[in-house]
C-alpha cells in the first residue's frame, strides 16, 4: 500500500467509534419504530372498535386502552434511541470532515 492510500489513526478511531455504531443505532431504531408504529396503528383501531360496540365493558376498554400507551411509549422510544443515533454519527461526520491530512513529502 502506497503511503497516500492508508487511512489515518484518527480516521479508523472515528469510524469505529462513532460513525459505525451511530448509523447501527439509528438503523435498528428505524426498524423498530416501523414495527412499533404498525403496532400502535393496530391497537389504536382496536380500541375505536371497541368504543363503537356498546356492550364492551369498561375494564375491557381500560384495558386495551392501556395497551395503546405502551405501544405510544414504544414508539417515543425508537425515536429517541433514532435521534441519539443520528446525533452520534453526526459527530463522526463532522469529525472526519474537520480532521486535516498531513501532507508530508518524502
Amino acid at each position: 500500500m502506497k503511503k497516500e492510500e492508508q487511512m489515518s489513526p484518527g480516521k479508523g478511531i472515528l469510524l469505529t467509534t462513532l460513525l459505525i455504531p451511530g448509523l447501527i443505532v439509528l438503523g435498528t431504531s428505524i426498524y423498530f419504530f416501523n414495527r412499533d408504529f404498525s403496532s400502535l396503528v393496530r391497537a389504536e383501531n382496536y380500541v375505536e372498535n371497541l368504543v363503537k360496540q356498546n356492550r364492551v365493558s369498561n375494564r375491557q376498554l381500560e384495558f386495551a386502552y392501556h395497551r395503546t400507551v405502551v405501544h405510544r411509549m414504544n414508539v417515543f422510544k425508537d425515536q429517541a434511541w433514532g435521534l441519539i443515533g443520528g446525533v452520534i454519527s453526526a459527530i463522526g461526520i463532522h469529525g472526519l470532515v474537520t480532521m486535516k491530512e498531513d501532507n508530508k513529502k518524502s
